[in-house]
C-alpha cells in the first residue's frame, strides 16, 4: 500500500493541475467569446453601414446624373436660340451655369452629410462595442470587483 499511496500523490497533484488548467482554458475561451462576439457584431455592423452608404451616395449620383442629362437636354434645343437672339441665349446659359453649381454644390453637401452620418453611426457602434468589450474583460479578470470596492 505504501507503493499505492506515494503513487496516489502525484497523481493527485496531477489532476489538481490538469483541473485548474481546464478551469484556465474553459474561463478563457469564455472570455474569447464575450470579446469576440461584440467585435463580429461591429463587424456586421460596419458591413451594413457601408452597404447603406453605397446605396445612399448611388441615389445621389443618379440624381446628379438626371439633372445634368436634363441640362444637356436644354441646352442642346437653347442652340436655335442662340442664333436668333445671341444676348438673351448668353443670359440664359449662365443663369443654367450657376443653377448647374448650385446642384453640383447642394450634391456635394449631401454626399458629404451622408458620409458623416455613416461616420457618425460606425463611431457609436464602436464606442459600444468598446464599452462590452472593457465590461466583459473586467468581469472576467475581476478587476471590475477590486475597482468597484
Amino acid at each position: 500500500m505504501a507503493e499505492t499511496a506515494t503513487q496516489e500523490r502525484p497523481s493527485r497533484a496531477f489532476e489538481h493541475a490538469t483541473m485548474s488548467n481546464g478551469d484556465a482554458a474553459a474561463f478563457s475561451i469564455g472570455l474569447s467569446r464575450r470579446v469576440i462576439g461584440p467585435l463580429a457584431e461591429l463587424s456586421i455592423v460596419a458591413a451594413k453601414e457601408n452597404a447603406r452608404l453605397a446605396a445612399e451616395l448611388q441615389i445621389v449620383a443618379l440624381e446628379a446624373l438626371h439633372d445634368s442629362q436634363s441640362a444637356a437636354l436644354r441646352r442642346q434645343s437653347a442652340w436655335v436660340d442662340g442664333l436668333t437672339d445671341p444676348l438673351h441665349w448668353y443670359h440664359r446659359e449662365f443663369l443654367e451655369t450657376l443653377e448647374s453649381t448650385r446642384r453640383a454644390i447642394t450634391f456635394m453637401g449631401a454626399s458629404a452629410r451622408l458620409v458623416t452620418q455613416a461616420a457618425d453611426r460606425l463611431q457609436t457602434a464602436a464606442v459600444d462595442t468598446g464599452r462590452r468589450i472593457r465590461d466583459a474583460l473586467e468581469s472576467g479578470s475581476g478587476i471590475g470587483e477590486t475597482t468597484r470596492r
